[in-house]
């Protein structure tokens, strides 16, 4: 094998000259979850959820539940008054 221009071989860099890559066990704990990474991925769920208890606390947020059976109870309202009529000698 030809070495590229002045780059040695790597047999030919003395172990000294080498620098020690971190290998990804140094962040790890014991359970093999990485410190950070549990802070980084949690930290979006924790500020979404202080903001909601915040804005629920503060302001005046409508009932969802509430709001999704009202609009249940309109549609089965206006699906039963614009229904097609039956015609004759049909069940149900």
């Amino acid at each position: 094998m030809k070495c590229n221009g002045n780059q040695p071989y790597i047999s030919q860099i003395s172990p000294s000259s080498r620098q020690k890559v971190p290998s990804t066990r140094d962040n790890l704990t014991k359970e093999g979850v990485a410190v950070m990474g549990i802070i980084r991925s949690s930290f979006s769920f924790m500020m979404g959820t202080l903001c909601g208890v915040y804005i629920a606390q503060n302001y005046n947020v409508p009932n969802i539940k509430k709001l999704a059976n009202t609009g249940l109870l309109m549609a089965k309202h206006i699906e039963e008054t614009y229904r097609k009529p039956k015609k004759r000698g049909e069940d149900d």
